[in-house]
């Protein structure tokens, strides 16, 4: 019976307890970890209509104008080649101002509208989707909407207007 009594080693029911606390510090690593990537991509998001509208007021700067709207409200890459305004700024492209439209992914869209018709165009909304509730939303346009998506916190749609 010496024999057994002098053994070291752990008992099945501590191993279990230790299991059990990493795969509870797991998972709670994990969501931690998936909610920040959430809230990167947002930041994102954010950048990128930053940079478009950044993009926009060059545009307006040179032309007076800003560019017409586009194809189911969506500025994307495909409309690089695009004529702005044949009449104020003649042969000049989206192009000329952009070599890139930041996206994040084929999924993603920006979407831009043109809130006046007329020429020259003096307003916009342009806006993206984002995937958490944040504080960014109190310095975003909340009182418009672009197609059938509302800007603001409660739809967890962001929207930039020109300054």
């Amino acid at each position: 019976m010496k024999y057994f009594s002098n053994k070291k080693g752990f008992t099945l029911v501590e191993l279990l307890v230790v299991i059990a606390i990493i795969g509870i510090l797991t998972a709670i690593v994990t969501a931690n970890f998936t909610q920040a990537k959430a809230k990167a991509r947002d930041a994102k998001r954010i950048s990128d209509l930053a940079q478009i509208q950044l993009t926009l007021e060059m545009i307006f700067d040179k032309c007076g104008t800003y560019p017409a709207a586009y194809t189911s409200n969506v500025i994307s890459n495909s409309q690089l080649g695009d004529p702005i305004d044949s009449a104020r700024c003649p042969g000049m492209t989206l192009n000329s101002f952009i070599s890139k439209i930041p996206q994040e992914s084929a999924t993603v869209s920006y979407d831009y509208i043109i809130t006046n018709t007329g020429t020259p165009r003096y307003d916009y909304i342009l806006g993206a989707q984002l995937e958490t509730d944040s504080s960014v939303f109190q310095d975003s346009f909340s009182s418009g909407s672009i197609g059938t998506k509302n800007c603001g916190a409660a739809a967890k749609y962001y929207c930039v207007v020109p300054k």
